[in-house]
C-alpha cells in the first residue's frame, strides 16, 4: 500500500513516465491488491493506479482511494490527486483521515491555489491530534507561501515555451549551448509515456543537439553518436567547459522507475568530434552523481555537481571538485547554507553566483530555483530567485549564455503547447527559454473595496488572448497590489477574484508600446451578500435538483451526505401533507443503456424507502429511474465529454405531480466566479436542499475541418453552442489569429438558449500546408476558457 509524503519523480537528469503492460484476465480481489502493490513497488505507478482502481470498485475501501491519490502525486497529476483528497475529507465525518489535510494542502500549493492551501495547512497546525512531524511539514510549506510577497517579480524576464522541435510529449532536460552555438539537451524523445511490455526496444534517454533557425526556433534535432549515447544507458546532464572543448554528461541506469546508478563522465574534442567519454574516478563512487557544471572557487576551476553520497545533509547535496587539467579532486560539500535535509540539484555558476534548485528551502511549490553569491570564502545571500523563473511546479536547470541575457530552464508547469505534443498537463518536464527584455512592460493592479480601502487577499488570473493557453495566476495573501510581466503587441484579459466579493475583469492591450511602460489599473470589487433571502415558489412539474445526493459507483444505498437533502424533502412533504412527488434518478451516458436504466431505478427506489422509513406514506412518492434518457447537455452516446460535463447528468430530482400547484420556500443565492449555488429551505428554516447553478458552454461541434483552401480564399464557419447550465452565460471575449475575424454574442445567453460564434478565415497571408487554428472563448464558466478549433489544408494557386 502506498502512503508517503510526496517524493520527486525527477530522476538523475529528467522526469520520465514509464508504464508496464499487464495481462487482462479475471482475477480475485486479493490478486488485484498484490498486482497493484507490486506495480507500485516497482515504480509502475500508472499500472498500480489501474489495479488499485479495480480493487476499489470491488471493495470501496477508502484506503485504496488514498493510495490512488498518492500515486497521482508521484506522477505529478496533482489535479486528480486533489479531487480524491477533497472527496475523502468531505465525507470524513468521523475524522479518520485528518492527516490528509497536509497532502491536500500540498497538492493545492503545487497548483498555485495558495489561499486554499493556506487554509488546509493551517488546519494541520491547529489539530491537536496530529503528530508534530506533520505540523513541521505544514509549517515549512506555510513559510513558503508567506514569503511570496517578498519575492521579486522579475518583470524584466521573459520565460517562454521553447519554440521548435526540441520538446516532446515525454521529458526534456539539462539544456546547454555548445561552442558551436547549438542547443544540447537530454530527452526520451517520445510522443507519450513509454510502455515497457517485455519486448525489446529503445527505452533510453539520449543526448541530442538542435540548431536555431532565423525565426528563433530550434530544429534539425539529432541524437549524438553512440560514443556519447552508450546503448542501454540513459544519457543526460550535459554541460561544457568554459572553452567548449570538454563536455560533461551523466550515464544512469534505472530500477523501479528510480535511479539505480548515475555517474559523471567527460569527453573532449578530437578533430572536431567528441571522443569516447571517460568516467571521473575521484568524483564518482558507491553513490549517485549528476548535474555536472563548471564554475570557479578560490581563484581556480571547479566542477559543481549533485550527489547523494554518505556524509551529506540529506537527499542530494551540491558538491564541488577542483579541476586541474585532466585531474579532478575529491568532492567537497558546499555546506549547510546551500544544502538541506531535502534535495538540492541542477547547480549552475556564473560570475560569482551559484544557481540551484531545491526542495529544502521555503518555496512557492515543488523545486524552486535559488541563488547564492560567493564572497571569496563562503556562500551568502541565499535567496529565492522569485516569480517568472519559479512557478508552483518544479523549476530546475536554470542556465544562462555568456552574455547573461538569454538562457533556459526546465519546468513541468502547465502549457498549452505541451498538450499539443501529446503530454499531460504536468507529468513531464519541458525546456523553456529565458530572455531579458529590452522593452519592459508590466501590469500594476490596485484592488480596492467599495469604500476605496485596500482589499487584501485577492487572486488575479491574467490571460494572454493573443497566444491563448493557460492563465498566469497570482495570489496576494497579505496585500492588494499585483505586478505581472507583459509582452508587447498582445491583448490581455485579467479576472480579479476575492472570497466574499463579486469578481471583476479588466481588458487591455500592449500594441504600439515602444518604451518601458507600466499598465496601471485600479479595480473596485463589490461585496457579495452573505445570505440574501427571498421567497420563491416551486410549481407543479418543476424539477428541483438535489445535488447532495451521492452514490458510490454502481451502488444504490443512501450515503450519509444524501440524508441532508432527504431530511429537508421529508420536512417539505410534512409541511404540505397533500403533496405527491415524483422522485427521479438520472445517470450520464457512459455505460450500457439498459444497465443505467436499472441502476437509476434502484437508486430512486432506495431514496423512496428512506423517506417511507421517516414517516412519509408510500403512495405520496413515485420513484422513477430515467437512466440516460434525459441528458441535459451534448453528452449523449458517442460524444467525448469531460467528467465535469458528464457530472451535470448524474442527478437526483423531485417534482410535484399532485396536490398543491406550488409551494412557498426560501431561496438563498451565493455568487461565485460568475456562477450560483442555490439552497432551498422549507418555511420552517430547517435543513437545506441544494444544487449547483452555473452556466455551461456546450458546443454542438467544436472542431471543424474546412478541407482544401487556395491561398487568397476566405471561408466562413459557424460554431453553434447551447448554454446547458442553470444561469445566464456571458462571453467576455473570443480571440484567435489575425487571419480570422470573429463575431460572437455580447448579451447574456439564458439557460437552454443557443448561441453562435461566426468566424471568417482569410488565407491571403498563409503559407502552403496544414493549418490548425484555435479560438479561445473567455466566459463566466467554471473553467473560464474553452476552445474551438478549425483545421484546413492550404495550397497555392494553380
Amino acid at each position: 500500500m502506498i502512503r508517503s509524503i510526496y517524493i520527486s519523480f525527477v530522476i538523475a537528469f529528467l522526469f520520465s513516465t514509464v508504464a508496464f503492460a499487464q495481462p487482462k484476465k479475471t482475477v480475485t480481489y486479493e490478486t488485484k491488491l498484490e498486482v497493484a502493490d507490486k506495480a507500485a513497488r516497482e515504480g509502475d505507478y500508472y499500472g498500480a493506479i489501474e489495479w488499485y482502481e479495480k480493487a476499489y470498485d470491488e471493495s470501496k475501501d477508502v484506503n485504496l482511494q488514498i493510495a490512488i491519490a498518492d500515486l497521482y502525486v508521484l506522477t505529478r497529476e496533482f489535479n486528480r490527486a486533489e479531487k480524491i483528497y477533497e472527496r475523502i475529507l468531505k465525507r470524513d465525518k468521523a475524522r479518520d483521515f485528518q492527516e490528509l489535510h497536509l497532502d491536500y494542502g500540498k497538492v493545492l500549493k503545487y497548483q498555485g491555489k495558495y489561499k486554499e492551501a493556506l487554509n488546509e495547512l493551517n488546519l494541520v497546525n491547529s489539530d491537536k491530534e496530529l503528530a508534530d512531524s506533520l505540523k513541521d511539514i505544514a509549517s515549512f510549506e506555510l513559510k513558503g507561501i508567506e514569503s511570496m510577497n517578498d519575492l521579486p517579480n522579475n518583470l524584466e524576464t521573459n520565460v517562454t515555451f521553447l519554440k521548435g522541435k526540441v520538446n516532446s510529449g515525454s521529458a526534456e532536460s539539462s539544456p546547454a549551448i555548445g561552442e558551436d552555438g547549438n542547443l544540447y539537451f537530454s530527452s526520451f524523445n517520445r510522443k507519450k509515456e513509454i510502455i515497457i511490455d517485455g519486448t525489446e526496444g529503445d527505452y533510453y534517454a539520449k543526448l541530442y543537439t538542435a540548431t536555431r533557425n532565423t525565426k528563433g526556433e530550434y530544429e534539425s534535432v539529432s541524437a549524438l553518436p553512440e560514443e556519447i549515447n552508450r546503448p542501454e544507458y540513459n544519457s543526460g546532464g550535459v554541460s561544457f567547459s568554459r572553452d567548449g572543448n570538454k563536455m560533461y554528461l551523466t550515464r544512469a541506469t534505472l530500477q523501479n522507475n528510480g535511479v539505480a546508478t548515475s555517474e559523471i563522465f567527460v569527453t573532449v574534442k578530437n578533430e572536431g568530434a567528441w571522443i569516447t567519454p571517460r568516467v571521473l574516478e575521484n568524483v564518482n563512487g558507491e553513490y549517485n552523481c549528476k548535474h555536472p557544471v563548471v564554475g570557479e572557487l578560490f581563484g581556480g576551476e571547479v566542477l559543481f555537481f549533485a550527489s547523494n553520497m554518505p556524509g551529506g545533509y540529506g537527499g542530494y547535496d551540491i558538491y564541488y571538485a577542483t579541476v586541474k587539467g585532466d585531474n579532478y579532486g575529491l568532492p567537497v560539500n558546499l555546506g549547510p547554507s546551500i544544502n538541506t535535509p531535502e534535495d538540492e540539484v541542477s547547480p549552475f555558476y556564473k560570475d560569482g553566483t551559484l544557481y540551484f534548485s531545491t526542495k529544502g528551502h521555503p518555496g512557492i511549490g515543488g523545486y524552486d530555483i535559488y541563488y547564492a553569491t560567493w564572497n571569496g570564502s563562503k556562500w551568502e545571500d541565499v535567496s529565492n530567485i522569485g516569480f517568472n523563473y519559479n512557478s508552483s511546479y518544479d523549476d530546475m536547470f536554470l542556465r544562462f549564455d555568456k552574455s547573461g541575457t538569454r538562457g533556459f530552464l526546465v519546468s513541468n508547469r502547465p502549457n498549452k503547447e505541451k498538450l499539443k505534443l501529446g503530454g499531460s498537463e504536468t507529468c513531464c518536464d519541458d525546456i523553456y527559454e529565458v530572455a531579458l527584455k529590452e522593452l519592459v512592460i508590466d501590469l500594476n493592479v490596485n484592488v480596492l473595496d467599495e469604500k476605496k480601502t485596500p482589499l487584501i487577499g485577492g487572486v488575479i488570473e491574467l490571460y494572454d488572448l493573443t497566444l491563448g493557453g493557460y492563465p498566469e495566476i497570482k495570489s496576494n495573501l497579505s496585500g492588494n497590489i499585483f505586478n505581472l510581466p507583459l509582452n508587447p503587441d498582445r491583448s490581455y484579459k485579467g479576472i480579479i477574484k476575492r472570497e466574499g466579493y463579486y469578481p471583476d475583469s479588466i481588458s487591455f492591450n500592449t500594441v504600439g508600446i515602444i518604451d518601458d511602460y507600466t499598465v496601471k489599473k485600479t479595480i473596485t470589487l463589490k461585496k457579495a451578500p452573505e445570505k440574501p433571502k427571498e421567497t420563491v415558489f416551486v410549481t407543479i412539474n418543476q424539477p428541483i435538483r438535489l445535488n447532495n445526493i451521492y452514490y458510490d459507483l454502481d451502488k444504490s444505498n443512501i450515503l450519509p451526505d444524501a440524508e441532508k437533502d432527504l431530511t429537508t424533502l421529508r420536512d417539505l412533504m410534512q409541511e404540505y401533507p397533500d403533496m405527491v412527488i415524483e422522485l427521479s434518478s438520472h445517470t450520464d451516458a457512459q455505460g450500457v443503456d439498459k444497465y443505467n436504466l436499472g441502476l437509476s431505478q434502484r437508486r430512486a427506489d432506495s431514496a423512496k424507502k428512506w423517506l417511507v422509513r421517516k414517516g412519509i406514506t408510500t403512495d405520496r412518492i413515485k420513484p422513477v429511474g430515467y437512466g440516460e434518457t434525459k441528458i441535459t447537455n451534448r453528452c449523449v452516446n458517442g460524444v467525448a465529454c469531460s467528467d465535469d460535463e458528464h457530472r451535470q447528468n448524474r442527478r437526483t430530482e423531485f417534482k410535484i405531480i399532485a396536490g398543491p400547484d406550488s409551494i412557498e420556500i426560501k431561496k438563498e443565492v451565493f455568487e461565485d466566479q460568475g456562477g450560483e449555488s442555490t439552497h432551498l429551505k422549507s418555511n420552517s428554516g430547517k435543513q437545506s436542499l441544494s444544487f449547483d447553478a452555473a452556466p455551461i458552454l456546450s458546443f454542438d461541434k467544436n472542431n471543424i475541418y474546412l478541407g482544401t483552401l487556395v491561398i487568397g480564399e476566405k471561408k466562413i464557419m459557424e460554431f453553434n453552442f447551447t448554454n446547458t447550465g442553470d444561469t445566464p452565460l456571458i462571453i467576455h471575449e473570443a480571440t484567435t489569429c489575425k487571419c480570422t475575424k470573429l463575431d460572437y454574442p455580447t448579451t447574456p445567453i439564458a439557460p437552454g438558449q443557443k448561441g453562435r460564434i461566426t468566424a471568417v478565415y482569410d488565407t491571403t497571408h498563409e503559407r502552403p500546408g496544414d493549418i490548425r487554428k484555435v479560438i479561445d472563448v473567455v466566459a463566466n464558466i467554471e473553467s473560464i476558457l474553452v476552445e474551438a478549433i478549425f483545421t484546413a489544408t492550404v495550397v497555392e494557386k494553380k
